[in-house]
């Protein structure tokens, strides 16, 4: 069965497509691939990590890009407690999508502690609420894909951005279908520790990685019992 395309829709310069197959659904922005729903482990993974840097209920969590919500929901169900979990995503038509088709089977359990959110990343980060641990799952890797106006968060002014949004100590994790020595460089410049958490595959060049930035102070610790 090939997939059906179910929606389109047009977010400023990109032109999302919505698509569905054997009850499992996909995304793509400007004709490629950002996700589908046989294909997210790594995205799990993420929300797990995140999750296992969490020192306490108190700690609140921001998602840049809801997507298919495999990264919220692995984040939620891997929280001991109903840490707050805001979500903001660019696209009013893909919390649409999830809300019509995905949820259901992504994200079926309790949600009180979760807040989806119609916004755009850097404005949120440019707001006055305050966040510990932010995950950009926004793109695939710190290079615009979805739209051009992306390319301010992995700027050298963006990263700024976010080393300014967060509290002593917090940390930010970004999801990469790849390896980048100057987005690396630019968040150490920005004030960063960053360390590079490879997420393997079959194939070295099939590797997931997660960035993860953490302020004032030594590179994040790994949680245990993830795959990252």
């Amino acid at each position: 069965m090939t997939w059906t395309l179910i929606d389109t829709a047009t977010e400023r310069d990109a032109v999302l497509e919505f698509y569905g197959k054997d009850g499992k659904f996909m995304i793509r922005a400007n004709g490629l691939e950002l996700m589908n729903g046989f294909h997210h482990d790594s995205e799990a993974a993420l929300g797990a990590f995140a999750a296992g840097l969490a020192p306490s209920e108190d700690t609140r969590f921001l998602v840049g890009g809801l997507g298919l919500g495999y990264t919220t929901a692995a984040l939620l169900d891997a929280l001991p407690g109903n840490n707050p979990v805001t979500v903001a995503e660019m696209s009013s038509a893909v919390i649409d999508w999830f809300a019509r088709h995905v949820k259901a089977t992504v994200l079926p359990g309790p949600t009180q502690s979760l807040t989806i959110i119609n916004a755009d990343i850097a404005d949120v980060l440019a707001g006055r609420d305050r966040f510990d641990i932010v995950i950009l799952d926004v793109d695939n890797g710190p290079e615009p894909l979805v739209t051009a106006v992306n390319t301010q968060l992995y700027s050298a002014e963006g990263l700024r951005m976010l080393h300014d949004a967060l509290p002593e100590r917090g940390t930010a994790l970004l999801w990469s279908g790849f390896e980048s020595a100057d987005f690396a460089a630019r968040a150490t410049d920005a004030g960063f520790a960053v360390t590079c958490e490879p997420f393997r595959r079959e194939r070295v060049d099939l590797n997931h990685y997660v960035y993860v930035l953490t302020k004032n102070g030594a590179a994040a610790v790994k949680p245990r019992d993830t795959n990252y």
